[in-house]
């Protein structure tokens, strides 16, 4: 049904308006005379896209920056499952009229099954079936791969939302029927063979993969993306190993811990990292007592900076967490195979009755041989070959840097997918280089965005509230911007990624001549 929405100068020609037609709420952009509609909530999490940075057409979402094309309402960006659904618009005597179907809906699938070619005979496999892997697969589907594509996984259930596993599953604001990615029944329909088994070794000079005893026989490839995660790392102490020292890292462990949690009043979380305090923020709130235990004088300071992360730090003692720094554990104390008392180096002894473990990752590296580059990483060019025919994405993957003169490594759910979609059209013969900025979030009473990548840096410029927690961190070095960090209101990390697409590492004069506004500085916004 067609819908008279507007005159075509309530439109901006920059940003985006959007109009509730009949109960359903649809965003409009406009490019010169024409005006293109799409839905206008992000299929990931739910953003209102109106507050979305628009690029030229194409749109960052606020929250996670995932990016949509606002003309046909492809997801061309991760985070997030599902493309903006597109509608018909039509400029008449100055008015703008929608058409609109009977039940129109917001989102569309990420990858429609009708477009899987077949018939080919190559096959396509992928190591791990997280974030990275998932993206690769049905980023093959999309760009018209016909031969076979085997995901293979170590979990037996579909690609999950890890990062929601010490974020709202722990609070128990989502369940486990809200986690899955896909479901088994969609990899089914886009021709994507999932396969359950342990990959053992990764033969790249054979192009085969190998897996543990009693899994399936070989499987010979012709191309290879490997994104196989990491495991939670433990601590080499007495008693590390009781019943009640868990560990967070996949959803069975994040099962666990829920469950034990309910009934736990003392809660010690051993590690001051993203999943640690995110772990404390989010059972803090639920009424335990809370107690980290960090080796650092001050957790974050060495990437963020020491302003940001005394904010950061004193809202979790405000919040009621107890913060204990620069702090080594000597044994942890059992009682009937249970840790009852964490007993530091000091000679103090910390209660418990849950104890979390979340000291860090360790890559699965094991599987690439001689291809390991160290004990975490694998190196890759900057298309993410490590091999000929193989290609290596998210934890493990040490790849260059745009606009940096240095490789790195980075532990990002939005990175690895990244990756993923990158890495496909490498499989399919693409030779252009891996131009992704990097973009991450945490939830720690509210959110922590981040983008850029900062090694290192020489200064901080830091704009908004800082102790009301509304700022924007901007990380400097040599005279450029190399990242930010933005909490609250003032966050304007989104406008600083738009910039940044354009020019990865825009100079400080630049912004300061804008008045630290990036929004000042998009091209085509």
């Amino acid at each position: 049904m067609r819908h008279d929405v507007c005159a075509l100068d309530d439109i901006p020609e920059t940003g985006v308006r959007e109009f509730e037609v009949t109960e359903t709420r649809i965003l409009f952009v406009r490019s010169g005379d024409a005006v293109f509609a799409t839905g206008a909530i992000c299929p990931h999490k739910g953003a209102p896209l109106k507050n979305g940075t628009r690029v030229g057409n194409h749109l960052i979402c606020p929250w996670h920056h995932a990016q949509f094309d606002l003309t046909t309402g492809d997801h061309i960006q991760p985070p997030g499952q599902g493309c903006l659904a597109r509608f018909t618009v039509w400029v008449e005597d100055g008015r703008v009229l929608v058409d609109l179907p009977e039940h129109p809906r917001q989102h569309r699938p990420e990858v429609d099954p009708i477009t899987r070619r077949i018939g080919g005979s190559k096959v396509a496999a992928i190591v791990g079936a997280g974030a990275a892997g998932l993206a690769c697969a049905q980023e093959l589907v999309r760009q018209g791969f016909d031969g076979r594509i085997v995901l293979i996984s170590m979990e037996d259930e579909p690609p999950y939302d890890r990062t929601d596993l010490s974020k709202t599953y722990l609070q128990g604001k989502k369940e486990d029927a809200d986690l899955p990615l896909t479901s088994f029944d969609t990899l089914k329909a886009l021709g994507i063979e999932f396969l359950a088994a342990e990959v053992e070794r990764i033969d790249a000079a054979a192009r085969s993969i190998g897996f543990a005893a009693g899994g399936p026989p070989d499987l010979s490839y012709d191309v290879c993306f490997a994104a196989p995660g990491s495991d939670a790392k433990h601590l080499p102490l007495p008693g590390a190993d009781s019943e009640n020292v868990l560990t967070l890292r996949q959803h069975w462990q994040a099962a666990d811990l829920v469950a034990a949690a309910a009934t736990a009043r003392d809660i010690v979380i051993v590690g001051a990292g993203f999943i640690a305090m995110e772990a404390a923020a989010g059972l803090v709130q639920q009424g335990r007592n809370v107690t980290v235990i960090a080796r650092e004088k001050l957790p974050f300071a060495k990437r963020f900076g020491e302003a940001v992360a005394g904010q950061i730090s004193d809202q979790h003692r405000e919040k009621g967490v107890r913060l204990i720094t620069e702090a080594e554990i000597a044994e942890f104390e059992t009682d009937a195979g249970r840790t009852v008392c964490i007993r530091l180096k000091s000679g103090d002894g910390i209660g418990a009755d849950l104890v979390i473990l979340a000291v860090g990752a360790r890559p699965r590296i094991e599987i690439f041989g001689d291809l390991a580059a160290d004990e975490t990483s694998v190196e890759v060019s900057s298309t993410l070959e490590a091999s000929p025919g193989l290609f290596v994405g998210g934890d493990v993957a040490k790849f260059p840097l745009p606009a940096r003169d240095y490789a790195t490594r980075i532990e990002h759910w939005r990175v690895a997918e990244q990756h993923g979609r990158h890495a496909a059209g490498a499989m399919l013969g693409s030779q252009v280089p891996f131009s992704g900025v990097p973009f991450f979030w945490s939830a720690q009473y509210g959110a922590i965005h981040y983008v850029g990548h900062a090694a290192d840096h020489d200064d901080v410029h830091i704009e908004g509230d800082l102790s009301g927690g509304s700022y924007t961190a901007f990380y400097i070095k040599d005279g450029s911007i190399v990242a930010a960090l933005g909490r609250g209101k003032a966050d304007t990390t989104a406008d600083l990624h738009a910039v940044m697409l354009a020019d990865p590492t825009p100079s400080r004069a630049r912004l300061e001549a804008a008045g630290w506004r990036p929004k000042a500085l998009i091209q085509g916004g």
